[in-house]
């Protein structure tokens, strides 16, 4: 990767008035500071942004974030896309409820890299003052990511520091390691406005992948389809926004409401929407309380806040300092994947309770899996590949899991997946359902399903005994709900029966061992059908009188005539007209002799033909139509053509 490439943003915290702002502008010359009222009142309300360079050729994007309690929520919306943190703090106030609340923040979101910013150094003449400050900053990062980061004395008033800074910036910035330009892009929104002329534009962090104008883009969680009129980052036109740049976005096919902060623009197959996650959260041991079941939270994930219940999964109540699996049952719903970060909140009054990762982001709805759900939860978050992919699948239940979500459920590549899938469907640990999505089911359920189809024609066969099976046809009314198309239903039968679950016959499918039954009175019956219609030339009497002659009610008489369909030992011409197989065999060679001698047949032609009724010879013409060996053009047929 080439040094240009290297993009990453920067994100201030710490307690208000403790310069943040301040210090940005005197390294960047932007006043980060955009609403009259954060200039009126001297406290910055909402995000901020700024880019810094230097001769060297680094190029760092700051957000600068609100220090005030009340704006937390804004502090979140930022903090969530940056790659290394300035942690600032006034020489003269030391350590404040909002350094300590938003070094937490940061440890929750695995920031993994800062610097420590020691400000208004000017407002101090006592050096002891200093050391006892950075005495007390140290005791503060002892066991956080910022334990061994240096701290930077500087005053923004008198520049004093401000070059040590920058090298310190250097530094810091040849030690991040740079996102993840081969996955899908993904781009997290923080602000959306109309600039007169343009449009609606959104600003946000490239989290990772590439964005040009061509590249196919939905807003999330919407799922809208996004068209993109141009790019700018730093308020330079560009063709394509990498990972790790701040960018603005000109959107042609959205007004400034349909977007808002907290949705996302990604891939769209990248992301999964839900109501429900299953997630691992850490309660700070400075939660002032525990976390009980169904209390009520606010959620933040990425810029987007929501509110939920926390439902644990271990325990009904979760100790402060714990890591447990829990359910987040939210009240709106989230785009996200497998390792996204996020931070919980009290709902009322409002203070940071903890935070943690997405383990499964969207769950299946089946009540078979929660007996096992948080044993399988933890094989997915700390199990090997294999383990955890076999996990993943399992806990979709019968839906299964195409190859290309398995990048979003559990962060692999494509190819990575692909090498798993193998391997598990090699050991008969899981099955692909779906050759061409390439949708795979947890063994398990694929038994269980065929254990369903088995009850099924078991309880066919009890109902009628004489048949000798279920049609793929039936069975395929009986599994739509579980399956997409009609070749997953054929897969599933080839599986069963070549793991002989069922046996095939004529393509009527039943259980092992199965022979269909006869009572000697349906035998005699059946024959005595079959031979009326027999003798009757090509004119067999309507259903009706058919019955009659063979002596049965109208009731046994049809069930009896539709098993005779079903054992292919009649055809149904017309809803009361039947006859053998061997007779429209006879009477289909008698329409091709005519047709090797005329091109057209009326409904007389083919009456005077076979020499039956007007009926009889409209019915076969219209069955016969129906399988496409004829084709009517106005009062005549033709002979259809093979394709």
């Amino acid at each position: 990767m080439t040094e240009h490439t290297r993009n990453f943003v920067i994100g201030t915290s710490g307690h208000i008035d403790h310069g943040k702002t301040t210090l940005i502008k005197a390294l960047t010359g932007i006043d980060t500071d955009r609403f009259a009222e954060e200039k009126k009142r001297g406290i910055t309300i909402d995000l901020g942004f700024a880019h810094y360079a230097d001769d060297s050729g680094i190029h760092l994007s700051f957000i600068d974030v609100p220090g005030h309690e009340k704006f937390v929520h804004n502090m979140l919306a930022g903090a969530a896309s940056i790659d290394a943190v300035l942690l600032v703090i006034a020489a003269d106030e030391g350590v404040m409820p909002q350094t300590r609340e938003h070094l937490d923040i940061c440890n929750l979101l695995k920031i993994h890299s800062g610097l420590i910013v020691l400000t208004r150094c000017d407002l101090v003449e006592d050096p002891d003052m200093l050391e006892l400050c950075k005495e007390e900053i140290k005791e503060l990062t002892t066991g956080t990511f910022l334990e061994q980061a240096p701290i930077v004395p500087v005053s923004a008033i008198t520049e004093t520091g401000l070059d040590s800074l920058r090298e310190e910036l250097k530094t810091l910035y040849q030690t991040l390691q740079p996102r993840e330009h081969e996955q899908p892009l993904r781009f997290s929104v923080d602000r959306s406005f109309t600039m007169k002329g343009f449009g609606t534009v959104v600003t946000g962090t490239m989290l990772c992948g590439h964005l040009d104008k061509n590249v196919p883009v939905l807003q999330f969680p919407s799922q809208t389809p996004v068209r993109i009129r141009g790019l700018q980052v730093h308020g330079k036109a560009v063709e394509q926004v990498e990972a790790g740049q701040r960018a603005a976005i000109n959107i042609a096919n959205a007004a400034k409401e349909d977007i808002q902060r907290g949705d996302q623009l990604a891939h769209p197959s990248s992301l999964l929407n839900s109501y429900m996650l299953n997630v691992e959260l850490h309660l700070l041991k400075t939660a002032p309380h525990p976390l009980r079941k169904r209390d009520r939270v606010r959620a933040y994930f990425g810029t987007r806040e929501v509110m939920g219940r926390v439902i644990p999964l271990e325990k009904n109540e979760m100790e402060c300092g714990q890591t447990q699996l829990v359910q987040l049952r939210l009240e709106q719903p989230i785009s996200s994947r497998f390792g996204d970060r996020f931070i919980i909140r009290n709902f009322s009054p409002v203070f940071t309770l903890g935070g943690g990762r997405v383990i499964d982001p969207s769950p299946g709805k089946s009540r078979r899996i929660r007996a096992q759900l948080q044993e399988r939860l933890e094989l997915i978050r700390e199990g090997d590949e294999q383990q955890a992919t076999e996990q993943v699948i399992y806990l979709q239940s019968t839906q299964g899991v195409p190859l290309q979500e398995l990048t979003v459920r559990k962060g692999f590549s494509e190819k990575q997946a692909s090498k798993i899938v193998n391997t598990l469907s090699s050991q008969q640990k899981i099955f692909c359902i779906n050759p061409v999505e390439k949708r795979f089911l947890h063994m398990d359920h694929l038994l269980r399903i065929g254990e369903f189809v088995g009850h099924l024609i078991k309880m066919f066969h009890q109902k009628f005994p004489e048949r000798e099976g279920m049609t793929r046809a039936e069975l395929m009314g009986k599994l739509s709900l579980l399956f997409k198309t009609e070749k997953e239903v054929d897969l599933l039968l080839k599986y069963l029966v070549k793991n002989k679950l069922l046996q095939e016959n004529n393509q009527y499918y039943s259980i092992p061992g199965h022979q269909k039954i006869f009572s000697q009175d349906q035998q005699d019956y059946l024959q005595s059908c079959v031979g009326i219609i027999e003798k009757s030339g090509y004119q067999p009497p309507r259903q009706m009188h058919l019955l009659e002659k063979c002596d049965l009610n109208e009731k046994e008489g049809v069930t009896l005539l539709k098993i005779a369909v079903h054992d292919h030992l009649l055809v149904r011409v017309a809803d009361d007209l039947y006859y053998t197989p061997k007779q429209i065999e006879e009477i289909t060679s008698c329409l091709h002799q005519y047709f090797e001698q005329k091109s057209q047949l009326t409904v007389i032609d083919f009456k005077e033909l076979l020499q039956i009724s007007r009926k009889h010879a409209v019915d076969l013409l219209e069955y016969f139509d129906t399988k496409y060996l004829t084709s009517r053009i106005d009062n005549y047929r033709i002979l259809r053509t093979s394709t």
